[in-house]
C-alpha cells in the first residue's frame, strides 16, 4: 500500500528467509496432512525431512485450511497477509472479526496441526498508534484471491523460469495492493514469479 501508514506485521517472519534459503530435496509426497498431499512435481521438500507442504501449490489444500482458521476464528474472515513456506506450512494474519484493530496469527502445519490465535504486534510507518481504520484498508477476503488455480499458476512459473527441476519453496501474498511473490528453487537458480491479485504471473526475475 502506499499509504504513508502503511501497517506492518513484526512478526512478519524471520521465517520465511529461512525457508527460502534451504536446500529443497527431491520428494517425498506429504501424505500426513488431512488438508491434502504436497506435489513433488510442484514443490520443494523440506530438507531433512522429505516432506511436502501441500498449501505451496495445492489451492484446495488452502481453502480447507482457510475455513479451519474460519471456524476458529470467527466470520467474516478478513487477512492481511497469507505465507506458504516448505518449512512452516501455512500463516496467516487474520483481522479479529469483533475488535478489527487487533491482528492474530494462526499457522496450520505440514501435518496439519492449527496453532493460535497468535497477537500480532502491529506498527505504522509514522510510530502513531494504529487504527482499526488501517487495519480494516489492508484486509481482504482471501478466497477472492483464487487459490483454485494456486497449481497451473505453479506450473507456469516454473515453464517461465526455463529450469525443468525447479519447484516452489514458498509464496506470500498480501492483497491486491501489497507483495505477492512465490518463490522457486532450482539447482542452476532461485527464480520468483511477482503474482498479480488473482495469482496471474505478471514477471519473473532471476
Amino acid at each position: 500500500m502506499s499509504s504513508p501508514t502503511r501497517v506492518r506485521a513484526l512478526l512478519r517472519s524471520a521465517n520465511l528467509a529461512v525457508a527460502v534459503s534451504l536446500v529443497a530435496c527431491s520428494g517425498l509426497s506429504s501424505g500426513g496432512s488431512p488438508y491434502g498431499a504436497g506435489d513433488p512435481a510442484l514443490a520443494a521438500a523440506a530438507a531433512g525431512e522429505g516432506t511436502i507442504d501441500p498449501f505451496l501449490t495445492n489451492g484446495a489444500a488452502v481453502l480447507r485450511a482457510l475455513d479451519a482458521i474460519t471456524a476458529k476464528s470467527g466470520k467474516p474472515l478478513r487477512v492481511l497477509s497469507l505465507n506458504a513456506d516448505q518449512v512452516n506450512g501455512l500463516t496467516v494474519h487474520v483481522q479479529e472479526p469483533k475488535a478489527h484493530v487487533n491482528v492474530d496469527e494462526y499457522v496450520v502445519g505440514l501435518d496439519g496441526t492449527l496453532t493460535g490465535p497468535k497477537p500480532v504486534q502491529l506498527m505504522s510507518e509514522n510510530g502513531k498508534q494504529v487504527t482499526a481504520a488501517e487495519v480494516d484498508a489492508q484486509t481482504f477476503d482471501p478466497k477472492a484471491v483464487g487459490f483454485g488455480r494456486l497449481a497451473q499458476t505453479a506450473r507456469q512459473a516454473i515453464a517461465k523460469s526455463k529450469f525443468a527441476d525447479a519447484r516452489v519453496t514458498q509464496w506470500e501474498f498480501d492483497g491486491p495492493n501489497g507483495r505477492c511473490f512465490m518463490y522457486l528453487q532450482a539447482s542452476r537458480g532461485r527464480p520468483t514469479a511477482v503474482l498479480g491479485p488473482h495469482l496471474g504471473i505478471v514477471s519473473m526475475s532471476f
